[in-house]
């Protein structure tokens, strides 16, 4: 997934389809503008039973018990929790 993230044209589809969802309009505030830094981490899964993408806000922490999960699953596992 990491090299769809990379992609401007990916990335702006995904930002198409949120205002789309959120009724065609997203307002982000200069205080909100302000709050998000570069710590902040967001990740994007792909749900193979729904083909949904989910994005969701990750704490470090879940990050890191994540990584050991993924690590740690056969290679015959084709599903992880998210």
């Amino acid at each position: 997934m990491s090299k769809y993230l990379q992609d401007p044209d990916y990335l702006f589809s995904l930002l198409t389809i949120l205002v789309k969802k959120s009724g065609g309009k997203i307002v982000i505030t200069e205080e909100e503008t302000k709050n998000a830094s570069k710590g902040d981490l967001i990740g994007m899964y792909y749900e193979p039973d729904t083909g949904s993408i989910i994005l969701k806000e990750v704490d470090t922490q879940d990050m890191l018990q994540a990584t050991s999960i993924v690590r740690d699953k056969s290679k015959e596992d084709e599903t992880y929790d998210n």
